[in-house]
């Protein structure tokens, strides 16, 4: 599942290529159309930005921690979900501005370190697919031990499974501060 950000007043400075107007999609002119979004997309950083859910939750909540007094519980909750949730113009300059201060300040590698401290430091959970008793469930039914937790009936907390990186926030960085406010969907 992927987290598709859309800009709602985008700054452009290149035309949006149009679209073919054949619906056989596997055609040449839809693949050369693709690459030419792909390009625009590049060249227009505020018109959208994407993400796996593994990479966007994470991202999503370090933008809570720094502007919790901007973006509402609400906010915060829906953004997780693509329910066409808007975050307005105004709070898109803010959350560019912090963004763009903590990038500078080096804390983003200061929280991306503490966050990766936190994962190291959380215990074993139950598995989720035997419960905890090492025996075959599942996928595994009928052999000796679990899939997924070969046996030991633990296996790491699934927070350990959605990453952090500074290069995805400069992404972002660059989609919010020129998207006009943004559609999360």
């Amino acid at each position: 599942m992927g987290m598709d950000v859309y800009g709602v007043n985008p700054q452009t400075i290149t035309e949006r290529p149009t679209e073919p107007e054949t619906e056989n999609y596997d055609s040449d002119e839809w693949s050369a159309h693709f690459d030419a979004r792909r390009k625009w997309e590049q060249e227009n950083p505020g018109t959208y930005f994407r993400n796996n859910v593994w990479y966007w939750r994470p991202l999503w909540d370090y933008v809570y921690s720094l502007c919790d007094d901007v973006i509402t519980e609400d906010d915060h909750k829906s953004g997780h979900h693509n329910d066409r949730h808007l975050i307005d113009a105004d709070k898109c300059a803010v959350i560019a501005e912090r963004i763009a201060k903590e990038l500078l300040n080096g804390g983003v590698t200061k929280f991306k370190e503490g966050r990766q401290k936190y994962l190291d430091e959380l215990p074993l959970v139950e598995c989720h697919c035997c419960k905890g008793t090492g025996k075959g469930a599942h996928y595994s039914e009928g052999k000796d031990t679990c899939h997924v937790c070969e046996g030991t009936g633990e296996q790491e907390d699934s927070q350990v499974q959605y990453p952090f990186e500074e290069d995805n926030v400069r992404e972002f960085h660059s989609f919010v501060k020129n998207c006009g406010g943004f559609e999360i969907g």
